[in-house]
């Protein structure tokens, strides 16, 4: 019976190691997403005002570099649990009530993220099916759009994980108590 608790405690402690492993991954893409904003942005200026001639593609290229680091830093403070939310009465609840909560309200977040990643996905194909290019860069429209389908499916599957986690007791916050 030890042998069976160990198994899932190695599976549920590989889960975590995997989804922080992500987690820092995902940060590491913002990062750099952003480091190149700031880098394209900077060079833009320059051309613009020293050179009279401003690079055509800068604000396509940093609107969908700044779409990949928003959705990327999302998957990592999914798992991380660090996103903003009032629970102002879930904190004044008693503890049965405040997981019952916590838990509808993962299933209607998740529910509601699912609905929408559908419905990108279902863009993000109509727009590689039409070959939608963008206008300055003329790149397909569908790989920054995806950013969007991969992010909110990534954010969902963290969002069940983390609550099957929970559920069985065996959380990473629980882990590191």
């Amino acid at each position: 019976m030890s042998e069976t608790r160990d198994l899932a405690g190695g599976r549920q402690s590989l889960i975590n190691r995997f989804g922080d492993g992500l987690s820092k991954v995902c940060l590491a893409v913002a990062a750099i997403a952003l480091f190149a904003v700031v880098a394209i942005n900077g060079a833009n200026v320059v051309a613009r005002y020293v050179f009279g001639a401003p690079f055509s593609w800068a604000e396509e290229l940093m609107l969908f570099l700044m779409i990949l680091s928003v959705f990327a830093g999302a998957i990592a403070v999914t798992w991380r649990d660090m996103h903003i939310r009032i629970d102002t009465f879930a904190d004044r609840a008693p503890p049965q009530v405040r997981r019952i909560a916590q838990v509808v309200g993962t299933i209607m977040a998740i529910a509601a993220i699912v609905t929408v990643t559908f419905a990108s996905a279902r863009i993000v194909m109509l727009l590689q099916e039409f070959d939608q290019r963008s206008d300055a860069l003329n790149a397909p429209s569908w790989i920054p759009q995806s950013f969007v389908t991969i992010g909110l499916g990534t954010i969902a599957l963290l969002m069940a994980v983390k609550l099957l986690l929970a559920l069985s007791g065996k959380s990473a916050a629980a882990e590191d108590r």
